[in-house]
């Protein structure tokens, strides 16, 4: 059997299961977004919390997904097996550049930009 056959017997699954990858993908980003920006934006408002939040999320990064998996596994209304759980392993998994990435965005804005914005009006929020 050659890629071609097994593409023509095999098409219906492939389109779901490529469906269901996806809808993985975009609902743990999307919840990673959803709290790892206003976090981004709250560790720059106070910096004392830097080191825990990221310390916390520089963890998760490095725990293997098979383990961290298995962690979730026991914990009530989070854990199982199914797309519950692995959208919170990977949305674990992509709140450090989420959260890093806006930290830095908000840091790194020249000083001369950000008067100047204030001077046209610009609030804190």
């Amino acid at each position: 059997m050659n890629f071609l056959d097994f593409l023509r017997q095999n098409w219906s699954e492939l389109v779901t299961l490529t469906r269901e990858h996806v809808f993985l993908v975009f609902v743990s980003t999307g919840l990673a977004i959803m709290f790892g920006v206003p976090l981004g934006i709250l560790l720059t408002r106070i910096r004392s919390l830097q080191t825990p939040i990221l310390g916390f999320a520089n963890i998760m990064q490095t725990v293997p997904s098979l383990a961290l998996f298995g962690l979730l596994i026991p914990i009530p209304f989070i854990g199982g097996i199914g797309a519950r759980t692995a959208i919170i392993a990977l949305c674990l998994y992509a709140l450090l550049p989420v959260i890093r990435n806006t930290v830095t965005g908000i840091l790194g804005i020249d000083p001369k930009v950000r008067e100047a914005a204030v001077a046209m009006g610009m609030t804190d929020w």
